[in-house]
């Protein structure tokens, strides 16, 4: 026997909760002690189990997990994964367990929520019972919170699925039995950024190309480890938008026929709509890091942009101002480069595009300073939808 089917020899389930962790010693306990309170509340008749797949945290992680106290009708496998460190590998392992162990729901939070509430498991896991496919968080967050996602993920997600799903990289997912098989046999595992904080965005297009039935789960305030887009999201940018790119390339025969727009239906429960905290951003460091990084980037930005487009962006640097009109173009573009290319350059487009982020997010912030957050997320909407309209612009460079 080997030791995949030793850690699961002695489960069954109904229902999996999965939690990718990493140094979450501090947050993880009342993560799982929310999650089993839910199970509990929720699902008293059905067998669950938890299982935090862990990657070689030296802060006691794994100790404090097997530590916390379950009901009796909950089990827990806490384990180390194998293979590239990241929370994709994290969540692969999950997806294995899961499909093993024949769920008929899987549920993913993260381990640094701090948030949590027994009724996000209700949420998460109830319309997968009843036959959605996949259930997607929908947050209130800060203005600031998210800012991947606000400028890359969401408009290219509602681009080219056609889908107003406001958080594809939300990473608390409800998912069903065929897109756990789906995720387990993706081509997108032998590519460098699926293992690692590529996984969100693909869990997120694997449902929308292969046409599921998908939802939204309302899940109020999130509140977690936040991070300064100026400081501590580099490494993420590429990891999500590399593999937002690889998933772009691989259905590009499913989205290029896509021009609607579908609301998917939200699941509501008893979580009510709270204010975000606001956090600081470090607006001048953004904007130094776009202008300094166009110019130390020249050559890489004059490589893999046609001329024109390299002109717009040399107009962009000098009024420091990239329009939703503009970025569109420009991120078109770097997908472009980003197909073609050899694969030994696509982490400097990737970093060439993330300065061109930079400038964008330093656009937002200046635009919605003195708004509140509700009219600030009307606004990340409006630009969602303008940046659609430039997807017959896409066609045509991509043809």
């Amino acid at each position: 026997m080997d030791m995949f089917e030793n850690l699961i020899k002695n489960y069954e389930t109904d229902i999996l909760v999965g939690i990718p962790s990493f140094n979450n010693a501090q947050t993880i306990e009342y993560v799982i002690e929310q999650v089993a309170s839910g199970l509990e509340e929720h699902f008293p008749k059905m067998k669950s189990v938890i299982v935090v797949s862990d990657g070689k945290s030296t802060d006691g992680t794994r100790e404090v997990a097997k530590n916390v106290s379950l009901p009796k009708n909950i089990d827990r496998i806490v384990t180390t994964y194998t293979g590239i460190s990241g929370k994709g590998s994290a969540i692969r392992l999950i997806l294995q367990i899961a499909e093993k162990l024949n769920c008929k729901a899987l549920a993913l939070v993260d381990a640094d929520l701090k948030s949590i509430t027994p009724e996000w498991m209700k949420l998460l896991i109830q319309p997968v019972l009843e036959g959605v496919q996949f259930v997607a968080p929908k947050y209130s967050r800060y203005k600031y919170d998210g800012t991947i996602t606000n400028q890359v993920v969401y408009p290219f997600t509602l681009t080219l699925f056609g889908y107003k799903i406001r958080q594809p990289i939300g990473g608390d997912f409800g998912l069903s039995k065929d897109l756990i098989k789906l995720l387990i046999n993706s081509p997108l595992w032998n590519t460098e950024f699926m293992p690692r904080f590529g996984i969100d965005i693909t869990i997120t297009f694997t449902a929308l190309a292969n046409k599921m039935n998908v939802g939204e789960a309302f899940l109020g305030v999130k509140v977690h480890d936040v991070k300064d887009p100026a400081a501590h999201l580099g490494p993420m940018f590429k990891q999500v938008v590399g593999a937002l790119f690889d998933n772009t390339c691989l259905y590009e025969n499913v989205w290029k026929n896509i021009m609607h727009v579908i609301e998917p239906k939200i699941f509501r429960g008893k979580i009510e709509e709270t204010k975000p905290q606001p956090f600081n951003v470090n607006l001048k460091a953004m904007e130094e890091n776009f202008m300094n990084g166009f110019y130390e980037k020249r050559k890489i930005f004059k490589s893999v942009l046609p001329d024109q487009i390299f002109a717009l962006l040399n107009r962009c640097v000098k009024e420091n101002r990239i329009s939703v009109e503009d970025w569109a173009k420009i991120s078109f573009h770097f997908l472009k480069s980003y197909k073609y290319c050899v694969p030994n350059i696509r982490n400097d487009i990737l970093e060439a595009y993330k300065t061109c982020w930079l400038g964008r997010v330093a656009t937002f912030i200046r635009e919605t300073l003195d708004m509140p957050d509700d009219i600030a997320e009307e606004k990340i909407n409006a630009d969602a939808l303008t940046f659609m309209k430039f997807k017959p612009y896409l066609l045509s460079i991509l043809s």
